[in-house]
């Protein structure tokens, strides 16, 4: 279609650069190339706009735009809200023109504009959740124990072959779009029904996943349409339901892994043989779940003269006390390992640093408010701990929990030194 909307606004350069102050996320950066590029690319549209011209011309220039937005991560939505933008001042300026009757044109202009744009984003994403599903099938691969986690790989099978239809538009042979019939609702509704004793567990897990297939059907009924950006709603909406699944399975193997942990024989923690495979699980399954996980280390203060004032027998009851603590705000998979002496390892899963930190502080403001009789005396105690927030992006490597081992021991050094009983994070 050709479009004559010459002289639509008096001057480009006022113009532009109102846009672009006030409307984009582009900065003035000379020694960033594809800023540059896609500055200039903006420049060349307005200038477009201006002009008498085929749609098929400025739809180019933004396709060009667009692969400049991706390479700088620029996410869709802020690519949209620019063109929403550039569409509001075009059409501000063609009523100030008298120019109303080509409204129409310019609404359907810029819907031509955007679902094109939608569809590099579109086949951008597919590429990228195919990646990383098969990095994801990777770090489950390469766990040492699988339990109900295995299950989640049949399932990565199924989105990306979801995801790899969505690029062809093709409806044949398409992914089981019943819940109840996939591989993995049916070991979910067979064998997962008596693997998961957890009632509340199951029936979320069930409904979760029936909300992914009602997403797919929706993506079934949509791939046709040619209406791209509905397609990367829909298909953002399946990885992330897709991700809560994972997350939910890794959460109930944590359970069943640390039921069968050797316990510490004195204060019942996870006992420290342990702590290697339990670190390296917990990176492949938050890998593997798009999850972050907090590690924590920790050190009762001063426990030295707690032994050497009351005795031997009273410090194992302090460091009972501390564990019983721990436990009373942490759930069944998070993990409490006995690192050595008076020293523990805390590894909460699919927690983020600030939710970490609360549940340490409630942890250590109980811990300091407690208080041990023993033979006529109150003993009381304190803790210190370093902490920090892993966010897995690389395939596990055994160095790993000796790097993160040393940053949380450092910070809990740090903690001793500004006074304990207190928390440092990295």
């Amino acid at each position: 279609m050709r479009y004559d909307f010459q002289n639509i606004y008096d001057n480009i350069d006022d113009n532009l650069d109102d846009f672009i102050n006030k409307y984009t996320t582009s900065v003035h950066i000379a020694s960033d190339k594809n800023n540059r590029k896609s500055l200039e690319c903006y420049r060349t549209i307005f200038q477009i706009l201006n002009t008498v011209f085929d749609d098929q011309k400025i739809i180019e220039k933004f396709e060009k735009l667009t692969s400049y937005k991706i390479e700088l991560e620029t996410p869709y939505g802020i690519m949209v809200n620019e063109i929403y933008w550039l569409k509001n001042i075009i059409i501000s300026n063609a009523i100030e023109k008298n120019m109303t009757s080509d409204i129409i044109k310019i609404l359907q202009l810029f819907k031509d504009i955007t679902n094109s744009v939608a569809h590099i984003y579109l086949l951008e994403y597919v590429d990228k959740l195919i990646s990383m599903n098969n990095v994801r099938r990777s770090s489950l691969s390469d766990l040492n124990e699988k339990n109900l986690v295995a299950h989640y790989e049949v399932h990565l099978i199924w989105l990306t072959s979801l995801a790899q239809h969505i690029r062809t538009k093709d409806k044949t042979k398409f992914p089981e779009l019943n819940h109840t019939l996939c591989d993995f609702g049916k070991w979910l509704h067979g064998d997962g029904k008596i693997t998961i004793q957890n009632n509340s567990k199951y029936n979320s897990l069930n409904n979760i996943h029936n909300k992914l297939h009602i997403f797919a059907q929706k993506i079934y009924d949509s791939i046709e349409d040619g209406e791209y950006n509905i397609l990367i709603t829909y298909l953002e909406k399946c990885e992330l339901i897709s991700l809560s699944i994972g997350t939910e399975l890794s959460l109930l193997d944590q359970i069943i892994i640390n039921n069968k942990i050797t316990k510490d024989t004195l204060t019942g923690s996870l006992n420290r043989n342990a702590l290697k495979d339990l670190f390296e699980s917990q990176y492949e399954l938050a890998l593997a779940t798009n999850n972050n996980f907090v590690l924590a280390m920790c050190d009762l203060d001063m426990f030295k003269k707690v032994n050497d004032t009351y005795g031997h027998v009273a410090g194992d009851q302090v460091l009972k006390l501390f564990v019983q603590t721990v436990q009373k705000h942490i759930r069944n998979s998070d993990m409490i390992i006995r690192y050595g002496g008076e020293e523990f390892v805390i590894i909460l899963p699919t927690v983020n640093k600030k939710n970490g930190y609360t549940i340490l502080e409630k942890i250590r403001q109980e811990f300091e408010k407690a208080e041990l009789s023993f033979n006529e005396h109150t003993i009381k105690a304190t803790v210190s701990m370093g902490m920090m927030e892993i966010k897995p992006e690389k395939i596990f490597k055994k160095r790993f929990i000796d790097e993160y081992i040393m940053i949380v021991d450092k910070n809990l050094y740090t903690a001793k030194d500004n006074g304990r009983n207190r928390i440092e994070v990295y």
